[in-house]
């Protein structure tokens, strides 16, 4: 039977992070593996999660919520494998040029709670501001097309923007005030699954991972095939296509997994805004022993470019 996945939604903004899985026709690593994925489109790491959660879905790429599903909820996910740093730029109105002049200021997030808004709210404070008080938080749309908007129009002074929006809004004079991957190290695209099929079926676990982490390094190796596809998929100029993929380059991540130290800088992160003082084992979130066996197997192979 197929095995289905809970995919970031089609748009530029989103599917160049998880490029292998859209390229999963040409490079057939999945099918290699003997897997038939299915590939379901959803908004946001919110919705991919309730799929899972109603066994909809094996497995889901956008990974930025899970932790938080993990260590405030309790729920049983475990994240396999992780393809992508967080790649948020936060963009300000052209007046506004530092982080600490977003003091009396509107702050476009996605939602309360969501890992754009803890994000948002480190980097707040790392510049002397009390996000609550200091600023205000208006939830907006977890989709950078969204927060683009809001920008634009004059509704708020600053959000987070994913590229190709970000660079977008920099060409039209808005400010780029910092990058989110400067100040957090948290896995944003990836797979994850729930502790049920970790245990059950260890080898289809194995075989996905394999195959995301071969597909991620055919992206990172063979820049031109992958331009050509994101110029192709979403009809964009090679100029948009390269800022995207030269973006993404800086927050990829080649080995699959994130340092242990990443790892408990993230849960710190969310355990700090929701006043958890338990301790939280790496284990009860990132269970990367399936990339690293793979890691070892895949030594000397390299993407080939599929005829």
């Amino acid at each position: 039977c197929a095995t289905r996945i809970g995919a970031a939604s089609r748009s530029a903004s989103f599917v160049p992070s998880t490029m292998w899985f859209w390229l999963e026709k040409d490079l057939g690593y999945f099918r290699d593996e003997g897997l038939r994925p299915e590939f379901v489109h959803v908004r946001n790491s919110g919705i991919a999660m309730q799929g899972m959660i109603a066994g909809n879905f094996d497995y889901i790429t956008p990974t930025g919520s899970v932790m938080d599903a993990v260590i405030r909820a309790r729920q049983s996910f475990r994240l396999m494998f992780t393809a992508l740093r967080v790649h948020y730029s936060l963009i300000a109105q052209p007046e506004i040029r530092s982080v600490a002049d977003l003091r009396g200021k509107t702050i476009g997030i996605a939602s309360i709670g969501s890992s754009n808004d803890l994000i948002m709210r480190e980097i707040l404070r790392r510049h002397g501001l009390e996000p609550l008080k200091d600023t205000a938080l208006l939830a907006i749309s977890s989709a950078s097309r969204d927060r683009f908007a809001a920008l634009t129009s004059g509704a708020i002074h600053a959000t987070f923007l994913s590229t190709p929006f970000d660079f977008k809004a920099v060409e039209m004079g808005y400010r780029r005030l910092v990058k989110a991957i400067d100040y957090v190290n948290w896995p944003q695209a990836g797979l994850a699954t729930n502790e049920v099929k970790v245990h059950r079926e260890p080898q289809e676990v194995a075989k996905m991972v394999r195959a995301s982490l071969k597909g991620l390094r055919f992206v990172l190796t063979q820049p031109e095939y992958v331009l050509s596809k994101i110029m192709q998929i979403f009809r964009l100029t090679r100029e948009d296509a390269v800022h995207i993929y030269e973006a993404l380059l800086e927050e990829y991540v080649p080995s699959g997994y994130l340092s242990e130290q990443e790892q408990r800088s993230a849960i710190s992160m969310i355990r700090q805004a929701a006043n958890i003082t338990e301790d939280i084992p790496l284990e009860r979130v990132f269970d990367y022993r399936f990339v690293k066996q793979v890691e070892q197997e895949l030594k000397g192979w390299k993407p080939q470019i599929p005829r």
